[in-house]
Parts: structure tokens; sequence; C-alpha cells
């Protein structure tokens, strides 16, 4: 009785070994693909998700009305952004499209002149909250993808 308990185990163990070996990644090729980051902008949520691979690392309110729908890409990082409306500076600046020669992005609230902040959008999404703008500033590289929909 033990004997074939023993002997269906082994089986399973072997037939597993055999059929998932040839079509699992191994943890070197599985490891970059586990930690690709992208960025996820639903407006319908006014919500912000960062994901490393499959996992959702951080999820934050935003601002992000007038914001133009598509697939994007962090092109550049501004410690502190001149904003050309209002001449207000954005703090974390992560630049993502053209909208002609404009950059538009994503960024903390604005720090207006008086010490004030402001949190509207002309089209950016504007990170409420300056501790997450700080994270998602130091997280992103460019190149990570930004989905907006």
């Amino acid at each position: 009785m033990l004997r074939k308990k023993i002997g269906r185990l082994l089986f399973v163990v072997l037939m597993g070994v055999f059929v998932l070996g040839s079509v699992m990644p191994t943890q070197a090729q599985d490891s970059g693909a586990a930690r690709v980051k992208r960025i996820y902008v639903v407006l319908s949520q006014q919500r912000l998700y960062a994901y490393s691979g499959s996992i959702l690392v951080k999820s934050m309110p935003v601002n992000a009305r007038g914001t133009a729908r598509g697939t994007f890409s962090v092109r550049d990082h501004y410690y502190i952004a001149p904003s050309i409306y209002r001449g207000w500076r954005l703090p974390y600046w992560l630049g993502i499209y053209y909208v002609g020669r404009v950059e538009n992005g994503i960024h903390g609230p604005e720090y207006l002149a008086n010490g004030r902040m402001a949190y509207n959008s002309l089209g950016c999404v504007v990170i409420l909250n300056v501790a997450n703008a700080r994270w998602l500033y130091s997280w992103a590289r460019n190149g990570t993808p930004v989905i907006i929909r």
C-alpha cells in the first residue's frame, strides 16, 4: 500500500518536471519581465496606479481633467519645472506628451507665489499629495509606459 502511494507520488512529480520544465521560464528570464514598471491613469476614477509587473505597487488620487487619452512614456524628469501658463512651479515633473510646443506631464501640486498650492489641471496629471508625487518621481524612469484611459 505504501509502495503504491510512493510510486504514484514519484510518477506525479516526474511528470510535473517533464511537462512543466519545458514551458516554465527560468528565474533569470522571468525576473526582468516581473519588474516591468507601468503607470495607469484611469480618468473616470481620477486615480493613478503604479505597477511593477503584475503587482500594484501604489495607487494615488489625481486631478487629470483635460488630460489626453492614449499610451505614452515618461520622456523626462525635472525636480521643479516652470509652468508657462501661470509662471508657477511644478514639482516632481515627469514629462509624457506634447501638445504643440508645450509638454504635458505628471507632477505634484503647483507652488503658488504666495506659498499656497494649486491642484487644477490644464492637461497634466496632477498628483494631489506631494509625498506621492515625490515617490513617483523617484520610482519611474525615463521610458516607463504611461497608459491614460
